[in-house]
């Protein structure tokens, strides 16, 4: 008996075999999920969320008869940061693009901003849900276009 035994492959059992090998393999890599290496765009609206909340909260008498207005806005937004923050999920819920939002443990105290800011920002914070809301699908577009509506609700009626 020999030391090694090999069998006879056919050409033709070779080139099925290797067509099948490469066959798999292609369409393993045609089945993984494509490479999303673009931050979640909720993030930035939760950030500026809760900028908005921690910022408007503070009014004070130097906004005159806005104050109590801008506080109430201030509790919308804060309703919308966490929202928005559970939608992204735990492990994303920290906002990663901070640099404009200094956070409460920062020992910035938070400063309202005038009222003619406010509006300006709510309107871009509208714009940007707006945009998420039309490129998004299911509850994460519903969610923006809350956010949305109410931060034109809030320039257009509230700040009126």
């Amino acid at each position: 008996m020999p030391d090694s035994f090999t069998a006879p492959v056919s050409r033709r059992r070779f080139v099925a075999v290797t067509a099948v090998a490469t066959g798999l393999a292609l369409a393993g890599g045609c089945a993984l999920p494509p490479v999303d290496d673009e931050p979640d765009p909720l993030l930035a609206l939760a950030a500026a969320a809760a900028r908005d909340a921690r910022e408007l909260a503070a009014a004070d008498a130097s906004h005159g008869d806005d104050a109590p207005r801008l506080r109430g806005i201030a509790d919308a937004r804060r309703i919308h940061a966490e929202r928005l923050s559970a939608e992204i999920g735990a492990s994303e819920a920290e906002p990663t693009d901070t640099a404009d939002a200094p956070g409460p443990g920062d020992g910035v105290p938070a400063v309202c901003p005038p009222i003619g800011e406010v509006r300006e920002r709510l309107r871009e914070d509208a714009r940007r849900a707006r945009e998420v809301a039309v490129d998004s699908r299911g509850y994460r577009s519903e969610l923006a276009a809350s956010v949305s509506a109410a931060c034109t609700t809030a320039v257009e009626v509230v700040l009126a």
